[in-house]
């Protein structure tokens, strides 16, 4: 899921645990909690958040029994800390999080018994009318350099809004999906994506700083030469169904260094 803000809560425990050795092993007694980072940092009006796939995603809330067993969902709830953010969103079954009205922050913590998590916070965006390529996309890698800086490329794209009469703003905090469609096989062994900050393997990134963005790794194959490209399609989802522009195709050509074209 996402990556940039890393775990958002640690484990709680009872205080009182400290210096005592009876330890209840009741299962309908909570004895930690774990709310880890949301699926996104921002929702639709009228839509659920999504996480990974694009699908409604469960808001990641465990607790945990004096024998380390997962306690009942029954026993877990997870609630607004001050007017607005109650009034901003509703939870679903399979905790699932719905978005009710526009807020910039709804605050919210997760509860299990005497526990409390720390507070994370997500935005309740209005429906976007687009998505759209980024101006951050590279165009090109330079496949047989070492140079990482030209071997691999940052590509990505924005989530907007642009009513009548207004200029398009982005919506931060949405996730979006990218694959790979194709690449020049006679170029290329594989093709790669990872988090631009992680460095770790993803199929979607959140919308951050006005783009969703990922890097695309190429390898090659040995002795390869000419030119090729990859490409990828990056999707967007709203209230179940793509929204408008979606799949974004984006093109990255692959250069040998010293062509009339490359570096």
């Amino acid at each position: 899921m996402g990556g940039r803000r890393g775990i958002a809560a640690a484990l709680l425990t009872v205080a009182a645990l400290a210096g005592c050795t009876d330890v209840s092993t009741d299962p309908a007694i909570p004895l930690s909690l774990q709310f880890d980072s949301l699926p996104a940092l921002a929702v639709v009006v009228g839509d659920t958040m999504r996480g990974d796939s694009l699908t409604p995603a469960r808001i990641p809330v465990r607790a945990f029994d004096g024998n380390g067993g997962a306690v009942s969902d029954s026993l877990l709830r997870v609630l607004g800390i001050d007017p607005s953010s109650v009034q901003s969103f509703r939870l679903i079954p399979g905790f699932r999080i719905v978005g009710l009205r526009e807020a910039a922050a709804v605050r919210i913590v997760a509860q299990a018994g005497a526990l409390q998590s720390q507070t994370q916070t997500f935005a309740v965006v209005p429906p976007p009318t687009g998505i759209v390529r980024s101006t951050t996309v590279n165009d090109s890698i330079i496949y047989d350099r070492p140079d990482t800086s030209l071997r691999f490329a940052d590509v990505g794209v924005n989530v907007i809004r642009q009513v009548p009469d207004s200029a398009a703003i982005t919506l931060n905090g949405l996730r979006v999906r990218f694959a790979v469609d194709s690449f020049s096989r006679t170029i290329l062994d594989s093709v790669r994506l990872v988090g631009t900050g992680t460095g770790r393997p993803t199929r979607s990134a959140v919308v951050s700083g006005g783009a969703a963005t990922v890097r695309l790794k190429a390898y090659a194959r040995q002795g390869a030469t000419g030119t090729g490209v990859v490409r990828l399609l990056v999707s967007h989802v709203t209230r179940g169904a793509p929204s408008a522009g979606s799949p974004v195709t984006l093109s990255v050509r692959l250069l040998p260094f010293g062509s009339s074209t490359g570096r």
